[in-house]
């Protein structure tokens, strides 16, 4: 069994710090991009092979917000493949503050392999392809995030005209 890959840090910058004097929330989705792009550097993603072979597409993903996050912060993410095959990556990040063992944000995606020409979702190449069923071979034994496949909660069914239930 492997362990989650530290994908990605940084210092938290004030120009991200919003109006409630904290994370913005599109900020959030900039830390996950910037360790999504970690992800695939890790896999042997890089320039060549995205100018002769293809590239990756975030087709769906999931953030849970669960900490506040001030300027300045350290912040860093942990990265697990929970599946791959041959057109798809599906991973989570854990979004971490210092030494707070506790994630203060979460993003589940699914990416797709996109071939030149296009767009369209084709198998990925070598050395792409083993290094991302690997990887998710190895991080098969990790325990996996309770609110996996999870999605946005919905309200109960209410009556507009009466307000909420």
């Amino acid at each position: 069994m492997g362990r989650a890959l530290n994908s990605w840090s940084t210092v938290v910058p004030d120009a991200w710090i919003d109006y409630n004097g904290h994370l913005n929330e599109g900020y959030y989705a900039v830390a996950f991009g910037e360790a999504s792009d970690e992800l695939l550097t890790h896999l042997g993603f890089d320039h060549a092979y995205r100018a002769d072979r293809g590239t990756f597409y975030t087709a769906e993903t999931h953030i849970r917000y669960l900490t506040e996050i001030a300027g300045g912060a350290s912040i860093s993410c942990r990265t697990t493949l929970l599946a791959a095959d041959p057109k798809r990556l599906h991973l989570h990040h854990d979004l971490f503050v210092g030494d707070d063992p506790e994630p203060a944000a979460t993003q589940e995606s699914m990416m797709l392999h996109v071939a030149h020409p296009g767009p369209r979702v084709a198998p990925m190449q070598e050395p792409v392809l083993s290094a991302a069923l690997a990887l998710a071979l190895t991080h098969a034994g990790l325990p996996r995030p309770h609110h996996q496949g999870g999605g946005v909660r919905q309200l109960a069914e209410s009556d507009p005209s009466k307000g909420t239930k």
